[in-house]
């Protein structure tokens, strides 16, 4: 059995076994969160699938499996756990060895406090937090949500800081990230969403001061959406559409980052 399906069979026998929920707590994006939060008490299961291929030489394709747990702890607050999987496939890229892998990428903890709700407020707005560690490499993410549902439409926009610790062959590095995504959604009817959404990213390896910076991209592109009253599905293909830095050509960034992404999120309440 290849490596790389072994996720898919967990959470495929994992989603048979859930008993169907009462109702679901959609997500419109795949990329941009919104500033809803569980009800106190309220638990919910997502599975993050997430394709990231396409690179300036080589054949290279990622695979991200994310399976998460959330709580809502008040009803303003909502905690989450994380288990990440990663599967790397890669062939003929300069100076590197033909690598393909299955890996475990650690655990990761959240949390949400929303500040403004955005059905109740002029606009919602919520402060998030997560640690992502696998017992070598650390990971921290701040973000602020801001999002608000109008008539048929869903807006959203997030501001991330990413701060990356690394360690390889007995040395550490640092290195920051700073990604602004925005998000449209419109609901065409009760089950059914069409939307985009756009992330740009800058990734800043000399430290986490944010001097420095090596590289910028844009990525722009659709998304779907569809609900029930006991699950919902979210799906997004995110191509990058510009990039400049170390060795851009064509106007994108290819030796960094990848030609598109792909993103599933299946969430069911119970």
């Amino acid at each position: 059995m290849n490596k790389s399906t072994i996720p898919a069979l967990i959470f495929a026998a994992f989603g048979l076994s859930t008993p169907l929920s009462l109702f679901a707590d959609v997500r419109q994006f795949t990329y941009v969160f919104e500033t809803d939060v569980l009800p106190k008490g309220g638990l919910e299961i997502e599975q993050y699938i997430t394709n990231q291929s396409g690179r300036e030489e080589g054949d290279y394709s990622a695979w991200n499996f994310r399976t998460e747990i959330e709580y809502g702890l008040t009803e303003k607050l909502q905690g989450a756990v994380y288990l990440n999987l990663d599967s790397v496939r890669s062939e003929g890229m300069p100076g590197k060895d033909d690598v393909n892998d299955f890996d475990f990428k650690g655990f990761s903890g959240e949390l949400v406090y929303q500040i403004l709700n955005p059905n109740l407020d002029p606009v919602g707005v919520a402060a998030y937090g997560e640690f992502t560690s696998d017992g070598l490499d650390m990971e921290l993410e701040a973000k602020l949500l801001v999002s608000k549902p109008i008539g048929k439409w869903n807006l959203a926009f997030n501001a991330v800081y990413e701060a990356e610790w690394e360690r390889e062959d007995s040395r550490s590095s640092r290195e920051a990230k700073v990604l602004l995504y925005t998000g449209v959604s419109y609901k065409l009817d009760p089950q059914w969403a069409i939307g985009v959404e756009s992330r740009n990213k800058s990734a800043y390896p000399d430290g986490l001061n944010l001097t420095g910076q090596e590289y910028q991209t844009w990525n722009v592109g659709p998304n779907v959406h569809w609900g029930s009253p006991t699950w919902w599905a979210t799906f997004t293909v995110l191509p990058q559409v510009w990039g400049n830095g170390d060795g851009s050509q064509g106007s994108r960034q290819l030796v960094h980052e990848e030609s598109i992404e792909t993103r599933l999120i299946v969430g069911r309440n119970f």
